[in-house]
Formats: C-alpha cells, sequence, structure tokens
C-alpha cells in the first residue's frame, strides 16, 4: 500500500481519471485506520491532507454524489471527530537553536516598534511539542475541546478530553473562553505503558508524543482515561476578548490568570528584563529539563508586554512576537565504517560517514555530515572511530567529537583526507584558493555533476519539470539518452529507446513529454538558475534578469565586473562566477541550444507610468487569487506591479501604501486595517491599471 501511496502524492490531479477515485479511498481508508485505530501512522498529517483533497477533486470533477471522501473514517468515533474551525488559527512557532539567533529576534522585535526602547521585557517556559488542544467553556462549563489540525480547523475531541484529570470540568470565569494547551503523556507513565505493552504482548510506543497522541484519537475513550494523560495550558483562542474583561497588564498576567481559574500551567514560567539575561539562562539550563518527568524539545520565548503584540504582530504561520529556542537532540555515540567523497551541482567535494546503525529520535541514522575536510582535520575522526553525532536542527545529524581519542589502536586507523583525484571522473582536485572548498574543476563531462546539475535544473528550483524525477535521470545519463540540459528538451526524439527501458510504460513516457514541453516557453531568470553557476539561486536569477533583455545579452555576454555588482544583492563572488561562465565557449554552446530549444522570455524594462497610482509606492500582496475562474500567482502580480513602477513588499508596516489582499490573508489584512493602509481586491487593483 505504501508503494501506491507514494505514486497517488506524485501525481496531479489533472493526470487522473474516475477510475482512481476507488484507489485513493481505499489508500485513505487504510491510513485511517494506522493512523486511529492502531496508533502507528507510516505517512504524515500533510501527506493524508494531500490525498484527501486529491480524492475531493476527482469526486468534484466527475460530480460524484455519494462521496468517499465524506466517508473516509466512518468507523472513528464520529461523535468524537467532526470537523469544527478555530475561531483563530492554532499558528507555530518559529524556531531558533542559539544564542546569536535570540539576539537578532530581539533586534526584529525592536523594528517593529513605534518607539524605542533599549531593553524589551520577555517570558520564558516550557515548550511542549505534544498535541495542541483548545478548550471551549461556555458559562463556567467545559463544553468542547478541538485538535490543532491544520491551524484553521480540526477534530471534535470533546468526550477522549474529559476523561484527562487535571482539565477542569468548570471554571471561576463567566465569559466564553478559549484556552489553548498540549496534551501530554508523563515519561514515567509512558515507561508503564510500555512495560505493559511488552508484558501483553501489545503495541510498543516509540516515544511519549506518539502516545499522547495517540490516546487522545481512541474510539474508546475508557482507554484515554487509563493513559494519566495531562494538559498544560499557554494561550488563549479568544485573546482580545479575555484581555479586555480581565486587563491583565502582561503575558505574564495571563498564564497566571489561567492558573487562578483552574488549569495548570507549565511548571518552568519566568520572565527577564532583556534579551542578554535571558540567554544567559539558557545556556545553564540542562538542570532545569532532567527534574521533569516530561519530554520538553526547547523553551518558548515572548515579550512580556502584550500590548506590543499588535506592533509586531505575527505572519500567516508564526507570530513575531514569539520564538522557540530548540534544544539540542541528545548527544550519540556510534562509529564510522567509511566515507564517501561527495561531489555536488558545482563540484565542491565533501566528506559524507558511513556509520553504525544508531536511532535518534525515532530514526535509524547511518550516514552523517563532516562539512568540509578542515572540519576533519580539526577533530582528526578517522575512519574506525566511534565519535559523538547529533541530530538538533539539522536533517542530516553531524559528527562532532572523538569519543576516544586516547583509544592506542586509533594510530593504525584510516585517515580522512581530501583525495587526489574525483571519485567520478579521475579529475584532479583543486583546492578553491584561500577558502576551505576543494571541488572538480570538470563542469563539462564529470558525471556526478553533470547528474547533480541536471537533477537541481529539472526540479523545483529550477524548470521544474512534471513526470521527471531523480531516479529517471540517472538511468537516463546511464543510457546516454541525454548528456546535458539541452539534450532533455529533445527527450521526445527518444521515444523508443525510453520505452525500452524495464519500467517505462506508454502512459508514463507521454506523461513526461507533455511536462517537457509544458516548460518549454519560459523565462530568462528560470534559465539562469537551471545553468549550474554557483551563487545563482531563486533569488539572485530574478535580480540578474535584468542584464538579459535579448537573445544576444545571453550570447554574447560582455557585461563589467562592475556592471554586475550594481544589481541589487550582486556581490563580487557571484559577480566573478557569472561572468567566468560566460567567458567559456563551451558554455555559450550549450546556451546556444537552449535558446534554439526554447522559447525564452527575456527581461523587459517597464516603462514609467506617470498616471498609474501605484509609481513609487509600496505593496504588499498576500492570499491567493482568482480571475476569470483561473488563478493568478503572486509572481504574475508582482510583475504587473513593477510594470507599473510599484514597489513590491511581502510584509505590512507603516511604509506601505497599498495591500492587495486574496483569500486567505487575514492576519495582513487585520494589520492593515490597525495602520489605515489602503485596502485593495483583485478587481480594484486591475482597474487601477
Amino acid at each position: 500500500m505504501l508503494q501506491e501511496t507514494q505514486y497517488y502524492l506524485k501525481i496531479k490531479a489533472k493526470d487522473l481519471q474516475k477510475s482512481d477515485i476507488g484507489k485513493l479511498a481505499k489508500i485513505l481508508e487504510y491510513h485511517a485506520d494506522l493512523y486511529y485505530n492502531h496508533e502507528a501512522p507510516i505517512i504524515s498529517d500533510i501527506e493524508y491532507d494531500t490525498l484527501l483533497k486529491l480524492l475531493e477533486s476527482l469526486e468534484e470533477r466527475y460530480g460524484i454524489t455519494q462521496k468517499y471522501s465524506e466517508k473516509v473514517g466512518d468507523d472513528i468515533k464520529e461523535s468524537s471527530f467532526e470537523k469544527v474551525a478555530h475561531s483563530r488559527p492554532m499558528i507555530s512557532l518559529w524556531n531558533t537553536y542559539n544564542s546569536e539567533d535570540l539576539h537578532d529576534f530581539d533586534t526584529r522585535v525592536k523594528k517593529h516598534l513605534d518607539e524605542d526602547i533599549s531593553d524589551i521585557e520577555y517570558c520564558l517556559e516550557y515548550k511542549f511539542d505534544w498535541l495542541g488542544i483548545e478548550l471551549i467553556y461556555k458559562n463556567w462549563v467545559f463544553t468542547q475541546a478541538i485538535t490543532r489540525g491544520n491551524w484553521l480547523e480540526w477534530e471534535d475531541v470533546t468526550e477522549n478530553i474529559r476523561t484527562i484529570s487535571n482539565i477542569p470540568k468548570s471554571i471561576s470565569y463567566t465569559e466564553y473562553l478559549e484556552v489553548r494547551g498540549e496534551v501530554v503523556m508523563p515519561i514515567s507513565e509512558f515507561n508503564k505503558l510500555n512495560q505493559k505493552g511488552k508484558e501483553d504482548g501489545m503495541k510498543i510506543f516509540s516515544n511519549p508524543r506518539n502516545a499522547a497522541s495517540g490516546s487522545v484519537r481512541m474510539k474508546d475513550n475508557t482507554i484515554t482515561a487509563q493513559r494519566n494523560l495531562k494538559f498544560f495550558a499557554y494561550d488563549i483562542g479568544n485573546f482580545d476578548a479575555y484581555v479586555e474583561n480581565t486587563r491583565p497588564h502582561s503575558y505574564t498576567g495571563v498564564i497566571y490568570n489561567l492558573e487562578k481559574i483552574g488549569f495548570e500551567i507549565s511548571s518552568y514560567f519566568e520572565s527577564f528584563k532583556n534579551i542578554h539575561t535571558l540567554s544567559q539562562k539558557i545556556e545553564n539550563f540542562w538542570d532545569y529539563k532532567s527534574k521533569i518527568d516530561f519530554e520538553v524539545d526547547g523553551l518558548v520565548v515572548k515579550v512580556k508586554d502584550i500590548w506590543l503584540w499588535k506592533q509586531i504582530w505575527f505572519t500567516e504561520h508564526h507570530p513575531k512576537y514569539a520564538i522557540a529556542y530548540k534544544f539540542p537532540a541528545e548527544i550519540f555515540t556510534t562509529s564510522i565504517l567509511s566515507v564517501d567523497h561527495q561531489v555536488g551541482r558545482t563540484g565542491t567535494i565533501t566528506p559524507a560517514a558511513n556509520l553504525e546503525t544508531v536511532n535518534i529520535g525515532g530514526a535509524n541514522i547511518r550516514r552523517a555530515t563532516l562539512h568540509n575536510y578542515e572540519e576533519v582535520q580539526k577533530l582528526d575522526v578517522r575512519i574506525g572511530d566511534r565519535i559523538f553525532i547529533k541530530r538538533a536542527g539539522e536533517v542530516i545529524p553531524k559528527v562532532i567529537a572523538v569519543a576516544d581519542p586516547d583509544n592506542s589502536q586509533r594510530e593504525d586507523y584510516e585517515k580522512i583526507s581530501v583525495p587526489p583525484n574525483c571519485p567520478y571522473c579521475d579529475t584532479a582536485i583543486v583546492k578553491d584558493g584561500e577558502k576551505v572548498r576543494y571541488y572538480c574543476p570538470n563542469r563539462i563531462s564529470c558525471p556526478k555533476q553533470i547528474s547533480e546539475q541536471l537533477i537541481y535544473a529539472v526540479g523545483k528550483s529550477g524548470f521544474n519539470i512534471d513526470g521527471l524525477w531523480v531516479r529517471q535521470i540517472e538511468i537516463f545519463l546511464e543510457e546516454w539518452i541525454i548528456y546535458d540540459l539541452p539534450s532533455i528538451f529533445l527527450l521526445s526524439e527518444k521515444t523508443e529507446a525510453i520505452l525500452e527501458l524495464e519500467g517505462f510504460k506508454e502512459k508514463s513516457v507521454e506523461n513526461l513529454l507533455k511536462g517537457i514541453e509544458k516548460v518549454k516557453k519560459t523565462k530568462i531568470d528560470i534559465v539562469l538558475r537551471s545553468l549550474g553557476i554557483e551563487g545563482v539561486g531563486k533569488k539572485t536569477a530574478k535580480n540578474l534578469s535584468v542584464l538579459f533583455q535579448s537573445e544576444s545579452d545571453l550570447l554574447k555576454f560582455d557585461h563589467t565586473l562592475e556592471t554586475i555588482e550594481q544589481i541589487p544583492d550582486i556581490g563580487p563572488e557571484v559577480a566573478k562566477n557569472l561572468q567566468e561562465y560566460f567567458s567559456d565557449p563551451k558554455n555559450i554552446s550549450l546556451c546556444q541550444k537552449l535558446s534554439e530549444l526554447l522559447e525564452i522570455e527575456y527581461y523587459v524594462l517597464p516603462v514609467q507610468s506617470s498616471s498609474s497610482i501605484f509609481s513609487g509606492k509600496t505593496v504588499c500582496i498576500t492570499g491567493s487569487f482568482e480571475h476569470n475562474w483561473e488563478k493568478v500567482s503572486r509572481d504574475t502580480l508582482v510583475e504587473q506591479l513593477e510594470s507599473l513602477w510599484g514597489k513590491f513588499t511581502s510584509s505590512v508596516s507603516k511604509k506601505t501604501d497599498f495591500l492587495l489582499a486574496g483569500e486567505k490573508s487575514w492576519s495582513k489584512l487585520q494589520k492593515a486595517q490597525d495602520l489605515w493602509v489602503q485596502i485593495l481586491n483583485l478587481e480594484q487593483f486591475y482597474w487601477q491599471m
């Protein structure tokens, strides 16, 4: 079933047929059963929602009246798991992992204030990364509980939440109230649960968080009651109404008021005069963490003065007045079995350690980064060493130290050094001046660089070709069906050869070729970021596109370093890389082929219009837009704005002249109203053009 799941997660709705409706319904039922009845999901909530939306779109397209999408999960406790809307989205927190980031956060906070404040007071409390729940009280009495879900709406779990002993069934507050917090399972209870599971031959949970989440979603709430869950309050859904009624002086007052009316709050809660004293506290926080009976993955920092919150505000994803300081993962030990010397799309060669398998946070880890060869030398790490690794904010763990540096056998261990030649093309490795970087200079014919360049070029950061994935690129290169970027756009000439390959069917090949044809009409910035020029990503390519106003600029690039560096956000290094790239005849030849195969839209200088109300004005564009029943992308609107000599901004401030607001733009819409910024819808925007 997992293979079928992955297939539907990759495919677009437009490529599916009516017969796929039943298949999708079975897949969703399978995952709902794993999630609710077995507490053992194998896909994320986002992936589940993606599949459900895919099913809903197919049912809509084919006019299905008896909808499978409305029946998925019917065997789950229906009365307890209705979809319910949040009155205010339960948004997440932005994360940080070091004190330097905390000071940057403090600087950002001060920038949003109307007056200069030298020291901002902050509150610090535990961050429980468990199951977010909102409790609703009407006329003193607990009436409903809903999960965080997709921020805007999710599941009614009232009957199960009633079984949690520390949740008050009535409170000493008569007004309507929405209390937010986390449901957690004490580590001691988790250990008892797993011990009983071992003795009874039942399910063993990987961590307390999964155990708590599964417990809340049990169909039988008597089992939920047996698991001794706890609820910790930290926020209020109807915050503005609550503040107006109670007039607390600060966030501290809000939290302690919650405690007074009957809720259990974080056992650690402290306020600080400024970010410096708070940072010092965090650096010496480990003793606190070891003394509690709950797993916490960090601390939450919030501006203490709640009357400043509306000035600081929030994005659609996280509040700007708060941040999460994530604890580094616990350190683990393992052994280095071997080292691979990896080559990236720009030729950079980096060492990666193959490890004796170790489980970190429920994941089996077999590889870790060694960053670069200077770091290897500094750590004096060798093949065979027992080493310390940690996994904090990084997806890939990193080696931080040798665990047994005094081991006498280390003298016989193989040292890790820069290979003299590229492991993929045997070209001599070169050091990049004074930098720590070593690289393979064979950009044109190194098979690994070509592979990495093409994977990047066809992916979301480049042409974003539907149906062309990593494995297909690798196979096509092995079979000499493709050999460079232009050859991808000639794949229609290789149809017969592709169909002879194992696993390639007529329909999938047809879809692949359609995907390629679809992107042949493209913009110059997409071409630039797909060429593999070091330092030229999405934003940089957009800025550089002003230099490419015709095919001549692409094929006869003659701009000086000084001219290139005048482009906003372009430094000397990127300017040098760009000039070197277009000085190589082989690269010019490749661009010539692309120019012949693609319909490239070059940069057009906007003609300034003195009559446009947007000329010289700053406009924030947010939300989703439709015109004549077709979606309009933000990029398109930004281009239209810039053609009228308007300036785009991604945030609302006192300097914003207009807000172009689409669907789901509530946070910026509210801030614009508070700041008296003129608000436009799409029709009004087009009318002013």
